[in-house]
């Protein structure tokens, strides 16, 4: 259990390296680079766990600490995985594109009834509300403004962004 905690540790900081490739060089296909990065990083792991022997990791920190740690992680990990899982489902326009096009008789969809079926008008006022929910925009009449939370994600996400250089789209 020690080992696969300080080898999961280690394996995901060199999953992270992924992020100073994509600020220093221009990726164009970014999903396949982080898939990439994490299937070798499992690659690593595995052999790392095979080859390193339990007992090097032993002395290092106690037991119950680690467990209590390993166990703490995995519950916050699955609970993320379920809630941008739901996130994905709730919100993604790609998601809902392709409900809408399975949900056809013919299962098939043109651009033009796509846009027919799933207003984009009603998205973004839904989540126009969302947000002032979450006290991320104040509305103002019939016009939106960031609030201090909303300005603070802003300059997060912006800031990731250009350091990762996703597009914006």
């Amino acid at each position: 259990m020690v080992k696969g905690l300080f080898l999961g540790v280690f394996c995901f900081l060199l999953f992270l390296l992924h992020t100073s490739i994509f600020h220093r060089f221009n990726i164009r296909r970014k999903f396949f680079a982080v898939a990439l990065s994490f299937f070798g990083g499992l690659f690593i792991y595995t052999l790392l766990f095979l080859a390193v022997p339990r007992e090097y990791f032993q002395n290092i920190a106690p037991a119950l600490a680690l467990a209590f740690l390993n166990g703490a992680f995995l519950h916050f990990f699955f609970y993320y995985f379920y809630i941008h899982f739901i996130q994905i489902m709730d919100r993604s326009v790609s998601t809902r594109m392709m409900t809408e096009i399975e949900k056809s008789p013919a299962c098939r969809l043109k651009a033009e009834e796509l846009e027919m079926a799933y207003s984009m008008d009603e998205k973004i006022s839904t989540e126009m509300e969302d947000m002032v929910i979450l006290g991320r925009l104040i509305k103002d009449g019939d016009e939106y403004r960031l609030a201090p939370k909303g300005r603070l994600h802003s300059a997060v996400f912006k800031n990731v962004r250009d350091y990762l250089r996703l597009r914006r789209s």
